[in-house]
């Protein structure tokens, strides 16, 4: 019996060590290609396993799509978790919870004050030699230094007239911390004390998938006024509706991107109002009925024309715009000190 054993594990040792020489072969033959040597794998092998590799890898990836655990999203499962989203408006989506739209990224705006009596504009060539992981690329056409982080995911952008712009974060506390991260680096390396004020979100892109796909031909003759398609200069469907704060850069897939809102209310009742219209001209309508008929009845074509608009509608602008401009007041100045500073909100990052 031991002797079969060992049998067995030196025949698959031969085939392993078979292998192993082949793929060698195959190796430097296909150097020897590249490379331009007479001793090299001819172009018709090359293509040959080229198409073989190709053919492998796709039913490998139809096996692991095949094995993947389906995702539960139908509305009783997502139910589960409306104790974490009491603030959110999803009264519109009782219905059609797997609609709701998720922010995948945000644009954030602060400004930066030199608490140390240094003057401005700040010395970016100075900064981005000194701060770890500061990038200063081309300053004649970019003047910023760029800041990245792993957590959370970002990028922020320190100018020299003191405005930082932060960018790659998924909610506004995320975006916040990024900016604190950014400044306490610069604080640690550089030795600037700096504080920033006038923190605002002045865009946040969210994601959605309709789960049908979208007859983009079909929608975007009905709505001429609104929407624009033409697919030799983009695949996708831009709709801006009017008085929304979103536009729906949507596929034919169903896969839509929303950018344009500044806070997560704004872009969920937005896109509750959007969403039956686009599912109309999908390859799943009856889901536009999951939705209240005010919802449905928002963007319906009507007789007045689009392009000029009413006078409540110019007046719910005006107002609209004035409370945007509203919560954007000056914020007191926050000063990062090292001794009262929170350093475990920093991670391992220092």
């Amino acid at each position: 019996m031991n002797n079969m054993r060992q049998f067995e594990s030196n025949t698959n040792m031969e085939s392993h060590w078979k292998q192993l020489t082949g793929f060698a072969t195959e190796c430097k033959k296909t150097d020897a290609l590249i490379a331009g040597k007479s001793d090299g794998l001819s172009i018709h092998d090359a293509k040959k396993r080229a198409e073989r590799l190709t053919k492998e890898l796709h039913d490998e990836l139809l096996e692991f799509l095949a094995k993947a655990p389906i995702e539960n999203i139908s509305n009783e499962h997502l139910c589960k978790m409306s104790r974490y989203t009491d603030n959110l408006p999803l009264k519109d989506y009782e219905d059609v919870l797997d609609l709701v739209p998720t922010l995948v990224n945000l644009v954030s705006l602060s400004d930066a004050l030199p608490l140390d009596g240094s003057p401005l504009p700040f010395d970016l060539k100075r900064i981005a030699s000194l701060c770890r992981g500061a990038v200063f690329f081309a300053p004649r056409r970019f003047t910023a230094v760029q800041l990245a982080f792993d957590e959370p995911r970002s990028r922020i952008l320190l100018f020299h007239t003191g405005r930082v712009v932060g960018t790659g974060c998924s909610n506004p506390t995320a975006a916040k911390l990024a900016v604190v991260r950014a400044l306490k680096a610069i604080s640690f390396d550089v030795g600037i004390s700096i504080g920033i004020r006038r923190f605002s979100v002045i865009n946040q892109v969210g994601a959605v998938s309709l789960g049908a796909r979208l007859d983009c031909h079909a929608f975007a003759n009905a709505h001429t006024s609104s929407s624009h398609y033409d697919p030799q200069s983009f695949v996708g469907l831009a709709w801006r509706a009017i008085d929304e704060c979103i536009c729906s850069e949507i596929y034919s897939t169903g896969k839509s991107n929303l950018p344009g809102s500044r806070r997560e209310r704004q872009l969920m009742r937005s896109f509750a109002r959007m969403a039956p219209r686009l599912l109309k001209f999908s390859t799943a309508p009856e889901k536009a009925m999951n939705f209240a008929k005010h919802l449905r009845d928002a963007h319906e074509p009507s007789e007045v024309p689009q392009c000029e608009p009413t006078q409540s509608n110019s007046k719910r602008k005006s107002s609209s715009l004035w409370d945007e401009d509203a919560e954007l007041l000056e914020q007191p100045t926050v000063a990062f000190d090292e001794d009262d500073f929170d350093d475990s909100l920093l991670g391992d990052y220092f």
